[in-house]
């Protein structure tokens, strides 16, 4: 193998991932949208797709984003939202409601407890990080988020 090899190697691992993240970035604008709408997923989904997929794209500069964890995670955390709000009051501190956390810190926050719970494709701490950059690019605290999703991260 080449340096040339090496580097688009590397390349090709670094636009996969940048589309996973990708990915995990329109879950979370789907399902911040949603805790405003009564409405069905697919229709919420093919929305987001239909009018805000491109935009996004262009801003992470990338061509597509991984589709099937886009749906899938999105899917799994509107079909387990009960359950995953649950796993989530359970490790907020005395002083904090759910109801307490922003929309988006509630969206993202389900998102990574989905993927660490029940998805399990991933690496831990690569779920954690994921979620922890995107909930700062969103505004969000982010060491309460790190501490949320590490204690859940222990339930495994």
């Amino acid at each position: 193998m080449n340096d040339s090899d090496l580097i688009l190697n590397e390349n090709i691992r670094h636009v996969s991932i940048r589309k996973k993240t990708a990915s995990r970035i329109c879950s979370a604008q789907v399902l911040y949208g949603a805790s405003f709408i009564n409405c069905d997923i697919n229709f919420l989904i093919k929305s987001y797709v239909d009018n805000y997929l491109m935009a996004i794209l262009k801003e992470l500069d990338l061509q597509k984003f991984d589709d099937q964890l886009f749906n899938s995670i999105t899917k799994g955390v509107f079909n387990n939202l009960a359950k995953i709000d649950n796993i989530i009051k359970k490790n907020l501190s005395k002083n904090w409601t759910i109801d307490r956390l922003s929309e988006i810190e509630k969206s993202v926050l389900r998102l990574g407890t989905y993927e660490l719970l029940f998805e399990k494709k991933f690496k831990k701490i690569t779920i954690i990080n994921e979620y922890i950059s995107i909930i700062e690019v969103f505004g969000g605290n982010v060491n309460f988020a790190n501490g949320i999703l590490d204690n859940i991260s222990k339930e495994l």
